[in-house]
């Protein structure tokens, strides 16, 4: 966790980046990844170079430079922007979570409650922060060879984010914002996440790997948009019961 607060109406307290890198070093002796947190140019930069493997989110105070690309490429790290999350910390992204939270096609997975959060921002940001510096930085990590992974920072706290919905947000800003095609989006939250985070026995269909699919109607590699036209979803071979009328 390495958040100094630029960009922000708070400022946390930081630990100091040895013990962040004793930390990462530790870990990598034992085989594990390690992720890192950080909303700032500068905190991105100096994270990475402690070693870690990945960011949960990109920049949001300045635009990118060189210098955390090359920081990017020198750990070979990924990174997971979170961008709808961003929006919502903005609060520029407002209209768009609003938009997700009364999709008719979502209305019988979203409880009141649910919506309301969403339609809610987080509002952490302070003048200097901007989702257009999140989008760049994403455009220009992608065309420097970073790979972007597809993440939504659902987490209890994160107004403006829900589980599930927010991936699609999140697929449809990579695409809509960043310049990726439906299918390198597609590829991002799915076969790449799971390279990036050893989840080696998902991601793709093939024989062996666990059967967690969704079935939609439309064609999401022309419109992305289409991925929110669910009509099935199987976890490890089963039909999750939302769909059960799918087979009745």
């Amino acid at each position: 966790m390495h958040e100094d607060g630029n960009g922000l109406i708070v400022k946390p307290t930081l630990p100091s980046l040895d013990f962040q890198k004793y930390l990462v070093d530790t870990a990598h002796k034992h085989g594990f990844l390690t992720v890192a947190h950080a909303l700032s140019l500068q905190g991105t930069i100096d994270i990475l170079r402690t070693g870690v493997d990945g960011l949960t989110h990109t920049f949001c105070d300045k635009p990118p430079t060189r210098e955390v690309i090359d920081a990017y490429l020198a750990n070979n790290a990924h990174c997971n922007p979170t961008l709808a999350a961003i929006g919502s910390l903005t609060k520029e992204g407002q209209k768009d979570q609003e938009r997700y939270a009364h999709d008719p096609r979502v209305q019988k997975l979203l409880s009141a409650e649910v919506k309301q959060r969403l339609c809610d921002c987080m509002a952490l940001g302070n003048d200097d922060a901007r989702v257009e510096y999140a989008y760049q930085s994403v455009r220009e990590l992608k065309a420097a060879g970073v790979d972007i992974i597809l993440g939504s920072d659902s987490a209890g706290p994160a107004l403006g984010t829900a589980f599930g919905l927010s991936a699609h947000h999140e697929l449809a800003t990579l695409v809509k914002k960043c310049g990726f095609t439906p299918k390198e989006a597609l590829r991002s939250g799915t076969a790449l996440v799971s390279k990036r985070l050893r989840f080696n026995d998902r991601g793709r269909i093939t024989e062996g790997l666990r059967a967690d699919l969704v079935l939609v109607e439309g064609n999401p590699l022309e419109d992305i948009d289409s991925t929110l036209n669910l009509r099935g979803v199987w976890k490890q071979g089963m039909l999750c019961s939302t769909y059960s009328d799918l087979i009745a």
